[in-house]
């Protein structure tokens, strides 16, 4: 009987094309977004501000602005509740993570926010509103859409409360 030594460096090249063969079979991959979605769905359950009974769904999200902006896949096209500092200014209307975030311009750290209709603000012609403070936010979240320049990491749009703290 004749014995043969393994050789590691053959086992780790087959161990290595075996796992290439699957992630271009797409096992590895759909496995990958099965355990993804059910984080984001664990993480829905978690942050639901309103439901509705009738309709047996929630209807407004509560998540944080850190969250919103760190994984804007979960909360595209839902109704949130978010609380940030407001800035608004020609071509620079966004919810920033703090005050800081603003004076120093890191606008991926921030959400442009689409005024509510009527809204007029300290740069508008006539009344002040909440402008250059912390506000709570209610408003639909958009991942795709970036705001002035894409600059945004992501957008407000369908504003229906905007309150000062």
């Amino acid at each position: 009987m004749k014995i043969t030594k393994r050789r590691p460096g053959l086992q780790a090249a087959g161990l290595f094309v075996w796992m290439a063969l699957l992630a271009a079979s797409g096992t590895v991959r759909a496995e990958d977004r099965q355990a993804t979605a059910d984080a984001a769905g664990l993480l829905l359950k978690t942050r639901c501000d309103v439901f509705d009974q009738a309709r047996q769904q929630c209807v407004l999200w509560g998540p944080s602005l850190l969250e919103l902006i760190t994984r804007p896949e979960v909360y595209d096209g839902r109704r949130v509740r978010v609380v940030g500092f407001v800035n608004f200014e020609f071509e620079g209307n966004a919810l920033y993570l703090s005050k800081t975030d603003w004076e120093n311009g890191l606008t991926r750290s921030a959400v442009w926010i689409a005024p509510p209709p009527g809204f007029e603000s300290n740069w508008g012609p006539a009344r002040v509103q909440p402008n250059r403070r912390y506000v709570i936010v209610e408003a639909t979240f958009r991942a795709s859409r970036r705001g002035h320049l894409g600059l945004f990491s992501g957008a407000l749009e369908e504003v229906t409360r905007l309150d000062s703290r």
